[in-house]
């Protein structure tokens, strides 16, 4: 479905601009791919599963009218990302978020209305964490697959995943794709124990690392001119057009409430005291949010975005900033005054 928001003209392109820098590469087993297969109420739904068919060769109108997980769309998906992407496997292919009801995208609060509703659901079947095991395990075995992770997941998710694995003796997930950003810590408390090293083992890798942008300063605008001056200099200034949040809301997207947890009052309150620390450690909000995420020892990758080669550049070179001790404890301190400001409910 990417990329995000989900448009027509867009829709599949990320894999396929992807698989065109891949094709007649001689490196590939150097290279890790990974990619996701999507569930019920996908984003964009009218489009998920007529794409797969375009890839395929197959008739997009005959198309199954919702994604969700049952074996024959998880099978159909990976084949269509493989034809996109031009390679014979995908070294990590994730279930993009859970077909069960789950808090996610800055909600916190489990809802005993919207579970009940989504029990009841009629457009697509809930299968099950043991079919999608199954479906996962013949994707290991006819070597499509090399490993499969979770994203937007929960600690009993990845548990009742674990043990779904267990019974059946497929191969467990590896990773958890979660929104995790100085603001939105979430996952330092219990999923961070679940996907422990001693437990399920699960690496995160974390999107959402820059709060779409927001953390590097460059929104801060007219209430912090001095502050949004010294932001990631990398960064297209909020006036940009093509920055997230003025892009998504021009006449091409029109999405105005698309990531809105990212831009949030709080979130806004937030950042000038991180920006601020940045600025005083001799860098960028950008640089910091990264370095710091970067530091926590339950990270597998901080998960970057570009839309310039400096960006990309600035972004790198994050991975080689250290934060002292004394800056992780005022980052801490700033983290107790603004506690996950992401979270929506």
């Amino acid at each position: 479905m990417y990329p995000v928001p989900c448009m027509d003209k867009w829709f599949s392109r990320s894999e396929e601009i992807i698989g065109s820098w891949l094709a007649g590469r001689t490196d590939r087993s150097s290279l890790v791919i990974a990619t996701k297969v999507v569930g019920p109420r996908a984003g964009g739904q009218h489009m998920v599963c007529p794409s797969r068919e375009r890839a395929l060769g197959g008739d997009p109108a005959a198309a199954p009218a919702e994604a969700e997980l049952s074996h024959a769309q998880i099978v159909r998906a990976c084949d269509a990302s493989l034809a996109r992407l031009r390679t014979p496997y995908i070294d990590l292919y994730q279930i993009h978020w859970p077909e069960r009801y789950v808090p996610k995208w800055g909600e916190s609060q489990y809802k005993a209305g919207k579970a009940a509703e989504d029990q009841s659901r009629e457009t697509a079947a809930l299968q099950g964490f043991d079919a999608v095991v199954r479906s996962m395990g013949v994707l290991l075995d006819q070597g499509k697959i090399k490993a499969w992770g979770l994203s937007n997941e929960t600690s009993f998710g990845v548990g009742a995943f674990a043990a779904a694995c267990a019974r059946l003796g497929v191969a467990p997930p590896v990773s958890i794709q979660n929104d995790f950003s100085l603001c939105f810590r979430t996952f330092e408390g219990e999923l961070a124990e679940t996907c422990a090293p001693q437990h399920h083992n699960l690496g995160l890798l974390a999107y959402g690392v820059l709060n779409g942008g927001v953390l590097s300063g460059k929104y801060l605008g007219a209430r912090h001119p001095a502050l949004a001056n010294a932001a990631n200099a990398a960064a297209p200034p909020a006036a940009e057009p093509r920055a997230r949040f003025n892009f998504i809301k021009s006449a091409e997207v029109a999405m105005p409430n698309f990531q809105g947890r990212y831009n949030k009052e709080r979130c806004i309150a937030a950042t000038e005291e991180y920006v601020a620390l940045a600025s005083r450690l001799g860098t960028d909000g950008a640089t910091l949010a990264q370095a710091w995420a970067y530091s926590r020892h339950y990270m597998g990758a901080v998960i970057i975005g570009a839309t310039s080669v400096a960006q990309l550049e600035a972004n790198w070179a994050a991975a080689t900033f250290v934060l002292s001790p004394e800056a992780l404890a005022e980052i801490d301190e700033i983290h107790c005054r603004h506690r996950n400001p992401n979270l929506q409910d």
